[in-house]
């Protein structure tokens, strides 16, 4: 009985910090794809697939987040890196940076990447996110470094 009431409390107290990070996170970052109407372009490569982009707002600083996957489901590193693009709504670029990402762990075949966004995009504007494996593209000597473009 006393093992069963104390499964009972410790159960309570994880659901409550869950509860409580999670309300925490909603509040401080929130997905603005939609609400800004900017539209996000992945490009895969032979040796990797973006699966997932979005944009996230704190503050006043935008940021695009995602996930990179292998093309073929086995573990260990992802070769290569991202080319992000930043192409406002008359088809301009703007700006454009190679980054980095990071998988998860040493067996994973799933790696993350974020980048801040360094200015304000229109509605309408385009974030083009293109992998290049080390084999066709070389590779970031700086992560994160955005040039403009003339």
């Amino acid at each position: 009985m006393v093992n069963s009431i104390r499964n009972r409390h410790i159960r309570r107290s994880l659901l409550a910090v869950i509860t409580l990070l999670t309300t925490t996170a909603c509040s401080t970052t929130k997905l603005v794809k939609d609400e800004r109407g900017i539209n996000i372009d992945r490009v895969d490569s032979k040796a990797a697939v973006v699966s997932r982009a979005y944009l996230t707002q704190t503050g006043d600083q935008l940021t695009v987040r995602g996930e990179v996957k292998r093309r073929y489901l086995s573990r260990g590193p992802i070769p290569g890196h991202l080319h992000i693009t930043l192409i406002d709504p008359q088809g301009q670029t703007v700006k454009e940076a190679d980054i980095r990402y990071m998988r998860r762990s040493a067996h994973s075949s799933t790696a993350t990447f974020s980048a801040k966004l360094p200015t304000e995009l229109q509605p309408g504007s385009l974030i083009k996110i293109t992998h290049f494996d080390t084999k066709n593209h070389d590779n970031p000597s700086h992560d994160g470094i955005w040039r403009d473009i003339e």
